[in-house]
């Protein structure tokens, strides 16, 4: 794990250098938030963002996806990713919760696992 001093001079994908990236913060305002924290993108067209932040989105477009697991795709310090996860969280582009909180609209998927367990 880097750590963000160790960061400072690393460019992500040579472009922006961490620290810029995430204006200086060294952890999220979320105290809550940590590695195994779950989060999803909410839809969102209208904005810009710096290419590191919309990789981010990309990644949990429709799907649950952990702190942890975010940093590892794109390759990051986890120390960053947890802050600008955090950003993301602040401006309403992503919301933390779980998988097991999306709702089910397969109905007949639903009945059919009933029936299994009803004849267990």
């Amino acid at each position: 794990m880097h750590d963000i001093g160790d960061a400072d001079d690393e460019a992500v994908g040579g472009l922006v250098p961490l620290y810029i990236l995430v204006n200086g913060r060294t952890s999220p305002r979320n105290t809550a938030l940590d590695l195994a924290t779950q989060v999803i993108a909410m839809p969102n067209e209208s904005m810009r963002l710096e290419p590191e932040y919309a990789d981010i989105l990309r990644l949990c477009h429709r799907r649950w996806m952990s702190v942890a697991e975010i940093g590892a795709y794109l390759h990051r310090p986890l120390t960053i990713t947890k802050v600008m996860v955090d950003v993301l969280l602040e401006q309403g582009l992503l919301v933390i919760g779980s998988p097991a909180q999306q709702t089910v609209a397969d109905r007949k998927l639903l009945e059919t696992v009933l029936a299994g367990l009803e004849r267990l």
